[in-house]
């Protein structure tokens, strides 16, 4: 049975963080960390999501260390679902041919494995994640398992493969505690800061029964009184807002201290016949507060092992003994054997010597708090647990890496392999190769929408010459554990080649990019532009696509998320799925994101379906510390969303201070404000109303609480996004001669059944929308990723961009991932749509 290792991630601009993943025969699990984008590249790099039964998660519980776990264990789900439909069709198949069937494909579900604070996190996304089909189990950090005597040398946790040692390590404390930062009237909620993580079965209850149920069916919950309440009974009593687990006293001993609003909920047992879709309980659940917790202080680290493997198999010795074949089976088992003439044979005596197991160290120092208290830790000098460990992966945050103490403990080690990942010491290189040279692809025919992204292939830091033992970390990087050592299995991921990409694009396409800029310097057709948008505000204002796909990423398009750079008033976002912040960072680098960041006044969440907000936190503290960095202490940013989702953000910032205090949710007002005028903007305490003149919110049909959004800029530009949707009249009247429309567009006229069946819109939907509201410009975006990313920018038949020509304003376009079109080009870009065209299809014919 092999035993390998691949470093899948390591820190760049698309994936902060370093996983690292292990294989072993049918059985994966994942250490380190699963940072957005982790789906994205595993998808780059092909690996299996579908085997992954465990994920130790090392660091402390901070959205950068599991802001992609969410959407892991969504795809994870995925790929039980679909192995599932495909061995059913299988056996279909072979039950009418009568042969025999394939036996049913089972899963135990992932177990994950982390600090203080991981329910917390994961329940905060209970209004997102509902009745999933996979089991999720979550092991919390709550005790230090050598605290009470440093030389036990057992296992923390094991199964049949790996055994695996727990390391926490506790943040160094100052004379005083952390402090929140103080929230004042507009943004404080009803949760108030703990001084200590809270109790997480509140949090495990709703992940595993509730989020994470093994199920698509109904997950119910009957209401009791207090003192209705049995031993066995798994309750949860609702007060007020506020949640907790109940274990006793029952009965007449039942505390009378509970006001008279306050609830328990029970699942029913199974005899219980419960009305179909009754979903009260959930919806309380759903709705209520987490209990409160306090930053995370604890800092996870990991030692693997694999087990001892028994040695090499004498056939002849076992032969000679009078052991007959069918009985070697037993010896290698483990079992003694009685030959025919009664000698007694033990394995001993035919297996050669025992191999001891292999495994890895996962050494997390993400900030110098916790770096005294790592080298304390007993695991690292105790001999027995640290034999065998031939490689150690230091995650590092940035600038711990030359440390004296790390530095020392390196030489003192030389039979280990270190593998230095942090920031200063891999390369930003590309993780999405695919998505790059497309990009560079269309640049050679589109150079004013398709840029080259930003990244580095160097690194500052300068390995020391008499260190052998130490690398820095590149994704790829492979090794075999078991059952033979193997360093450097493989090589590691290659650093994509742009150049090649740009030249590869063939004549005809670069004929037709020829043609299109021959009509787009065209002194008449400029002047008939200059002269139609005359009335159009701010046709300098950028559109950038920074996600075009639906549901989840895939190596050519990342999930939803629209960033508009008005020059003059600020940046505004129209969604922010998950690698949102990763996208923004490829594209503009260092200097270009700090600016995104400081310009940014708005971000518009249009419902709570997981594609369209997992980015939402990592943003928003991007945006936080750039605003630190700046000395800006008066900056506010807007959240423009339901308050449901603003009790989302404020649980998340209880693990970690994301800015949540610098937020302002203008859209969160009694049930749900609809028009937030800029006197009503400018109450919040900006005091240019973040640049908005009004927005208007405006309900469609996707799901519960899904709302079209319009923004309208102090300039007068009006900007409107659809979200999620079927195609709505009330949504076209409310924003008719919006200037920018951009609209969902999941599904190809040939499925209008799925886009009934999901509540999506097809491209003639979508297109009917624009024709409604008369909507000056259009984008498409949002695709399902069924489609091929030849389909995406494909000229559309019968409409304003394949009949240029015919008519004299062309005014729709398609997304790609990170195309960027000004307002005021949308004519000129569509001349580009021919050729564009030509290049995707000859990308999807190559590939």
């Amino acid at each position: 049975m092999t035993t390998k290792v691949e470093l899948a991630l390591v820190p760049t601009a698309d994936t902060p963080g370093t996983c690292i993943y292990v294989h072993h025969e049918k059985r994966s699990y994942v250490f380190g960390q699963v940072p957005e984008g982790t789906q994205r590249a595993f998808s780059c790099r092909k690996l299996h999501l579908g085997g992954t039964e465990h994920v130790f998660l090392s660091g402390p519980v901070r959205w950068s260390q599991m802001g992609g776990l969410i959407g892991y264990l969504l795809s994870v789900g995925g790929a039980i679902d679909s192995a599932k439909e495909a061995r059913a069709t299988l056996n279909s198949e072979r039950a009418e041919k009568g042969h025999k069937l394939l036996r049913q494909l089972r899963n135990e579900g992932v177990t994950v494995h982390g600090a203080d604070n991981l329910s917390h996190i994961l329940a905060s996304a209970r209004p997102t994640i509902f009745r999933q089909n996979i089991d999720v189990r979550v092991i919390e950090f709550r005790e230090d398992p050598r605290g009470a005597d440093p030389t036990l040398t057992a296992p923390d946790w094991e199964d049949e493969s790996i055994r695996v040692w727990k390391i926490p390590v506790p943040r160094a404390r100052s004379s005083s505690p952390t402090k929140r930062q103080r929230s004042d009237s507009a943004s404080s909620g009803s949760c108030k800061p703990a001084s200590e993580p809270s109790d997480p079965s509140v949090a495990q209850w709703i992940l595993e029964k509730i989020m994470f149920t093994g199920a698509h069916d109904n997950a119910m919950l009957i209401s009791k009184s207090i003192d209705e309440l049995k031993p066995d009974d798994d309750a949860i009593v609702v007060e007020g807002n506020r949640m907790r687990r109940y274990n006793g006293p029952f009965g007449v001993d039942a505390p009378k201290s509970f006001s008279g609003s306050a609830k328990a909920w029970v699942f029913p047992d199974a005899n219980t016949v419960h009305p179909k879709g009754d979903l009260i309980g959930i919806n309380t659940v759903s709705n209520g507060a987490l209990p409160p917790t306090s930053y995370s202080e604890t800092s996870m680290s990991y030692i693997m092992k694999c087990h001892d493997r028994r040695g090499k198999f004498n056939a002849q010795a076992a032969k000679a003994l009078g052991v007959k074949p069918q009985s070697f089976k037993l010896l290698t088992a483990g079992e003694t054997v009685t030959t025919d003439s009664g000698t007694v044979v033990t394995p001993d005596m035919v297996l050669g010597e025992r191999q001891p197991g292999r495994g890895i160290a996962v050494a997390d120092i993400s900030s110098r708090d916790f770096l005294d208290a790592f080298f304390e830790r007993p695991e690292w000098t105790n001999a027995e647990i640290m034999s065998g460990i031939k490689t150690m992966y230091w995650i590092l945050g940035d600038g711990i890496a030359p440390d004296p103490k790390i530095r020392q403990y390196i030489k003192a080690h030389p039979d280990i392999k270190h593998i230095l990942c942090s920031p200063n010491t891999c390369p930003n290189m590309i993780s999405n190769s695919s998505s790059a040279e497309t990009l560079a692809r269309l640049r050679r025919v589109d150079p004013d929408r398709f840029p080259f992204v930003a990244f580095d292939n160097t690194v500052d830091y300068a390995v020391p010459d008499n260190v052998p033992s130490l690398e820095l970390g590149r994704t790829g990087h492979r090794s075999q554990l078991m059952p033979r050592l193997l360093h450097d299995d493989g090589p590691v991921a290659s650093f994509p080649d742009l150049q090649l990409a740009y030249n590869a694009v063939d004549q005809e396409a670069i004929e037709l990019a020829q043609k299109a800029k021959a009509k787009v310097t065209d002194p008449a057709f400029l002047a008939r532009i200059e002269r139609q948008e005359a009335d159009i505000p701010n046709r300098d204002a950028e559109i950038i696509a920074l996600g075009t796909g639906s549901s989840v990423p895939n190596k050519h398009r990342n999930v939803s998320g629209t960033l508009i750079r008005v020059p003059g008033i600020g940046s505004y976002l129209l969604d922010c799925g998950e690698g949102t912040l990763g996208q923004i960072k490829r594209l503009f680098g260092p200097e270009g994101t700090a600016a995104v960041l400081r310009d940014l006044r708005c971000i518009v969440v249009s419902h709570l379906h997981a594609d369209h907000h997992l980015g939402m936190a990592s943003t928003i503290k991007a945006w936080y510390e750039q605003a630190l960095a700046d000395d800006r202490s008066d900056a506010l940013l807007a959240v423009s969303c339901i308050d449901r989702y603003r009790a989302v953000l404020e649980e998340i910032a209880q693990v970690e201070d994301i800015g949540f205090h610098r937020l302002r949710f203008p859209s969160c007002v009694g049930p749900h404000r609809e028009v937030t005028t800029a006197e009503q903007l400018g109450a919040l305490g900006a005091p240019d109303a973040f640049g908005l003149r009004r927005i208007r919110r405006v309900p469609v049909p996707h799901c519960w609480r899904s709302y079209a959004t319009e923004l309208e800029l102090v300039s007068g530009l009006r900007i409107a996004w659809s979200g999620d949707c079927r195609p709505s009249s009330q949504f076209a009247r409310a924003c008719r001669g919006a200037h920018l429309l951009v609209h969902e567009c999941t599904f190809g006229d040939d499925k209008q059944d799925h886009a009934k069946a999901k509540n999506h819109s097809t491209m003639s939907e979508a297109l009917g929308v624009a024709r409604e509201m008369q909507a000056r410009r259009t984008l498409l975006t949002h695709f399902s990723q069924r489609y091929g990313k030849a389909d995406a920018l494909q000229p559309i038949e019968g409409d304003d961009a394949a009949r240029g020509e015919e008519k004299e304003e062309q005014s729709v376009l398609l997304a790609h991932d990170l195309m960027r079109v000004k307002l005021g080009d949308f004519q000129k870009a569509a001349c580009y749509v021919p050729a564009i065209a030509q290049v995707l299809a000859k990308t999807a014919t190559d590939a």
